[in-house]
């Protein structure tokens, strides 16, 4: 895991660029604190800096290829590169390092571009060819490490954090105040190419680019597709959903350093922690809670499993006196105004982990996401469906017609009588906990920067959801898009990052999101019970106190960010109202743009 830098120019590199790239390494030092390297030609440049994971001795990059043509700087792990390069050296390639990410290098000698169709991990990654002058970069298909780009006159900058771009290649920082009010309002960004500084863009989740003479230009290489083409039965499907979780965490455990999973208690993790201890390791768990009783916490319960399951176990206890030292801590780390209460939680969390020697965990990310786990999602979902089957139902033609509403009126009458449904559809349905605080917030929030002036209750921000076959599918599938990509998968690698420790996430493996993204919705939704298929699978796996247990989660007591936000003075933004979000990007703004 580390940071990366690229600069192309259409003219010629110059001895401030090659400073730049050195300085861009230095400030993200937190990602890579092990080895730093920057290679340029006359006009393009690249710089890495790295925390050692695979490889430790013989891995230090750019990375080279045989004949040295071309250059590679890759951020993230290729999780299957042990067959890959068994693969390519039996058609004669020779590796230098011991490196997982050479593998890019050889298998784009092989097949060019779509080297991308056999990676399997995390990754962003820039690989420059001196043969053709071709700068290619590309991000991993579900999005778990950021590439930023910004075009200059003469050029393009490529690099893992926003802030370095910010810093060495905008002289004058302009803010697009739609996307500052949209993390605000949803707590994080909807639009996945557009940030809040106007010059800086975000290549996507599954995108490439390519950088030469004739220009720039992207290319999308996987998007998830969520259609049912699986025709095998129930038991079959189940069996592969273990096969292939059980792929993922073995070649997610792949490490020359020490490794945790981070046990919540809850089910994710749980499976994550029991599939790790079947592959014969010793499988050490980290797991967290707060000083004092809280309903949250969760700590009995993966004591109790650890013990049972024989994990080598270890407990953090975060004190809510330290929610304020731990918010501008973590503030300096993250670029993006991305809000989660729990942040300070994680932060602390991972801190912890890497005290105890701990440099890679695994965590249960995209579980929900992709089993339907959330059920004020699921609730949602069977209000669009029922207002969908109400519209269908006009207009009146024939008995057919009639029959078909009058029954429809039997059963759901209630919600005809009020006018409405079990949960209205409209922007209020989406984060609908800061739909209050934030038009609270507009009425008076004013931002002057730069000669310009931003009055937020000006700005029309709402929500769209991503079409899907089924109600069920259309609202997971824009939750798994935006929320899962730019809030979840963003703030692990951040905050991660910051404490130079790596967050792997199984889960989200292609592979599993492909097949599920597959079968029949009414093969893996049960409305009356959320994560149906997922409890199915694990069983005998995880025991029943931990799949069939409420839903707690890892959000840390609301007296806790109360006390943080009413001690917040704001800096940049003024308004007559605050709250976690708009005081996170208020602090964001003074460190990045003052």
């Amino acid at each position: 895991m580390c940071g990366i830098s690229a600069i192309y120019r259409y003219t010629q590199i110059t001895d401030s660029d090659k400073d730049k790239l050195a300085l861009m390494n230095q400030e993200m030092h937190y990602r890579g604190p092990d080895e730093k390297g920057v290679w340029t030609d006359n006009i393009c440049g690249l710089a890495h800096t790295r925390l050692s994971i695979i490889g430790l001795e013989n891995g230090m990059q750019p990375l080279f290829n045989e004949d040295k043509t071309l250059v590679l700087i890759c951020n993230g792990e290729i999780y299957n590169y042990i067959e890959l390069k068994q693969d390519l050296i039996s058609k004669g390639h020779v590796f230098n390092s011991d490196s997982d990410s050479e593998t890019i290098l050889h298998l784009y000698e092989e097949y060019g571009v779509k080297c991308l169709v056999y990676l399997r991990g995390m990754f962003a990654f820039c690989l420059w060819n001196t043969k053709t002058k071709q700068l290619f970069a590309a991000r991993d298909r579900v999005g778990e490490k950021t590439l930023y780009y910004t075009q200059l006159p003469t050029g393009i900058v490529f690099c893992t954090e926003l802030k370095a771009i910010l810093k060495y290649y905008l002289d004058k920082k302009q803010l697009d105040a739609h996307a500052l009010a949209e993390s605000i309002r949803y707590n994080y960004p909807i639009d996945l190419k557009n940030t809040y500084i106007e010059q800086i863009k975000r290549l996507l989740a599954g995108e490439y680019a390519l950088v030469d003479t004739q220009g720039f230009e992207t290319h999308i290489y996987w998007k998830r597709d969520i259609i049912p083409t699986f025709t095998g039965t129930k038991y079959e499907a189940k069996t592969e959903i273990l096969r292939l979780m059980r792929e993922s965490v073995n070649i997610c455990l792949r490490s020359d350093v020490p490794v945790a999973v981070l046990l919540s208690g809850g089910i994710d993790s749980s499976a994550i922690a029991a599939l790790a201890k079947e592959t014969g390791r010793e499988v050490h768990v980290i797991t967290a809670g707060y000083k004092g009783k809280h309903d949250v916490d969760e700590r009995d319960v993966a004591k109790r499993f650890a013990a049972e399951k024989g994990f080598i176990y270890h407990e953090v206890e975060l004190d809510a006196a330290d929610f304020q030292d731990l918010f501008l801590e973590y503030s300096q780390y993250i670029d993006e105004p991305v809000s989660d209460i729990s942040s300070m939680s994680q932060w602390a969390l991972y801190k912890k982990a890497k005290e105890m020697g701990f440099t890679v965990l695994l965590g249960g990310l995209g579980g929900d996401e992709l089993f339907y786990g959330y059920q004020e999602l699921n609730q949602l979902a069977e209000s669009l469906k029922l207002k969908h089957q109400h519209q269908e139902l006009f207009p009146w033609k024939g008995l057919d017609k009639k029959k078909a509403f009058l029954n429809f009126l039997f059963k759901n009458w209630k919600y005809i009588l009020f006018a409405g449904y079990p949960y209205k559809i409209n922007d209020r349905s989406i984060v609908d906990w800061t739909y209050n605080d934030y038009h609270k917030f507009v009425e008076t929030a004013v931002l002057e920067y730069n000669k310009e002036k931003i009055i937020f209750k000006n700005i029309d921000v709402h929500f769209s959801y991503e079409d899907g076959k089924s109600e069920i599918d259309q609202i997971y599938a824009s939750s798994f898009l935006t929320f899962m990509n730019s809030l979840c998968l963003y703030l692990a690698d951040r905050q991660g990052m910051g404490n130079s420790v790596e967050i792997r996430s199984p889960l989200v493996d292609y592979k599993l999101v492909e097949f599920l993204s597959s079968l029949p919705v009414e093969m893996k939704y049960n409305k009356e019970n959320p994560k149906y298929l997922l409890k199915e699978v694990l069983k005998g796996i995880v025991p029943d106190y931990i799949l069939f247990a409420h839903k707690k989660g890892f959000t840390p007591p609301i007296s806790f960010i109360n006390e943080l936000v009413s001690n917040y003075s704001y800096q940049f933004i003024t308004s007559d109202s605050k709250f976690y979000n708009s005081i996170l990007a208020d602090k964001l703004l003074v460190n990045l743009l003052k």
